[in-house]
């Protein structure tokens, strides 16, 4: 147990005196989370109040459009309407002859129409205004609760749980003598293997999945996006998750080619080009390719969980949950299989 302990310290102070480590683990996530939550608000700004026109007094729909409730009606002279719409006092005018005036498109603008046009087909009916209901959708969706926009979060938190693999490079490195000079060095002492194993795993895991917190605690509080509605759910997908990752690290690591600059490289890569696949690059991506590949959805371990996240948090669907622990409990099972197969214990002849 002593042993076991020395070894946590260590992997512990390693983590801790590296700067790239605690970059993109801890704060890599919470910087591109940081940059998607600042652009869909620039590009989903829009203020959902009452919009501002601008109409004549003695206009005939005055009156009508006071009662849909929708807008902030300005009694205004027609020669003064180019001005307020110039200067944006006003989103749009109603003319005369109920045609609509405005200076820019937008999605007010585009409102103001259809609702003239809609009362406009009501009167060719003579159906009372007071009957009908502006504004209100008969249709209630259950499928799409919030923009698809949050599946970058998802796909995000998906590609940081895997992270565990970096740190698990380091705990073969550090044991094989044939692939670093420090497992060289190791490889003279009577060091029990298994337990320096089993200590950087553990370490790894409890680091990654306390930083996968601190990014899930930064989006719902800090950005106060609601995208974690079942936490003990979404928190045992997370550690199986931080687990495989630490397992396909491990692989990785104890694969007898490449220096540890190279092994890095090949979970960066490999890790973003899943993450790109499953939609952190674009909601549509992982939609196109899905419909286009159905099979990429399930094999891609990223892509399977960012759906589970969402199907979860988003629709309550927990059914896609078995094909997730499936694949994910055979991939740890060959990848440690290949780990150990990698890391046996062997003589050399010189090191």
């Amino acid at each position: 147990m002593k042993f076991f302990l020395r070894e946590i310290k260590y992997y512990s102070i390693d983590m801790l005196h590296s700067l790239d480590g605690m970059f993109w683990t801890l704060v890599y996530p919470i910087l591109l989370s940081s940059l998607y939550f600042t652009i869909f608000s620039a590009v989903g700004n829009y203020d959902a109040g009452k919009i501002e026109i601008g109409i004549e007094k003695n206009n005939p729909i005055y009156r009508t459009l006071e009662f849909t409730g929708m807008f902030d009606t300005k009694i205004i002279a027609e020669a003064d309407a180019n001005e307020m719409l110039r200067t944006k006092k006003i989103k749009t005018f109603i003319e005369a002859g109920q045609s609509i005036r405005v200076s820019e498109d937008g999605l007010s603008q585009t409102i103001t129409k259809t609702v003239i046009d809609q009362i406009k087909q009501i009167e060719a009916l003579n159906v009372p205004i007071n009957s009908f209901q502006y504004g209100k959708n008969y249709i209630e969706s259950k499928n799409e609760k919030m923009s698809l926009s949050i599946i970058l979060f998802y796909s995000l938190l998906a590609m940081v749980s895997i992270y565990t693999m970096f740190g698990s490079i380091d705990v073969a490195l550090k044991i094989q003598g044939n692939i670093s000079k420090l497992g060289a060095r190791i490889c003279t002492t009577p060091i029990k293997r298994f337990y320096s194993y089993l200590a950087g795993i553990i370490f790894y895991i409890v680091f990654n999945l306390t930083a996968n917190l601190i990014y899930i605690s930064f989006v719902l509080f800090v950005l106060k996006i609601p995208f974690i509605t079942d936490f003990k759910v979404t928190l045992l997908l997370l550690v199986y998750a931080n687990i495989f990752g630490s397992v396909v690290g491990l692989f990785i690591g104890s694969a007898p080619i490449g220096d540890t600059q190279s092994k890095s490289m090949i979970c960066v890569f490999s890790s973003l080009f899943l993450a790109f696949l499953s939609g952190m690059m674009g909601p549509e991506i992982k939609m196109s390719l899905e419909n286009a590949v159905p099979i990429l959805g399930t094999i891609n371990p990223i892509a399977l969980f960012t759906t589970n996240l969402y199907n979860i948090n988003i629709l309550g669907e927990y059914s896609s949950m078995p094909a997730f622990f499936i694949v994910y409990t055979i991939g740890i099972i060959i990848f440690l299989s290949l780990s150990f197969i990698n890391s046996r214990k062997v003589q050399y002849d010189s090191l």
